[in-house]
């Protein structure tokens, strides 16, 4: 999921998140899972992603080495849904 730079701040990747959690409550699930670069990657951009999902609930859990090719840490946040 994604949210092209132009519309940002926008509330559209806030509804997208919502509308992704309403699916899941309605089906039981209890955790809602992304991934997304790891901050010991120099990335601006994916700074900002993941303050976005922090500020919509999500936690950091681990950032793993290797998944994504050396030089890529993926970040895996969770967001409990209930």
């Amino acid at each position: 999921m994604a949210v092209l730079p132009e519309v940002h701040r926008s509330g559209l990747g806030r509804a997208l998140v919502a509308a992704a959690e309403g699916y899941l409550r309605e089906r039981s699930f209890e955790l809602l899972q992304v991934k997304t670069l790891g901050p010991t990657h120099p990335s601006d951009e994916y700074r900002r992603t993941r303050l976005f999902y922090e500020a919509v609930g999500f936690q950091a859990l681990e950032e793993i080495h290797g998944l994504w090719g050396s030089g890529n840490p993926c970040l895996l946040m969770v967001k409990a849904l209930r």
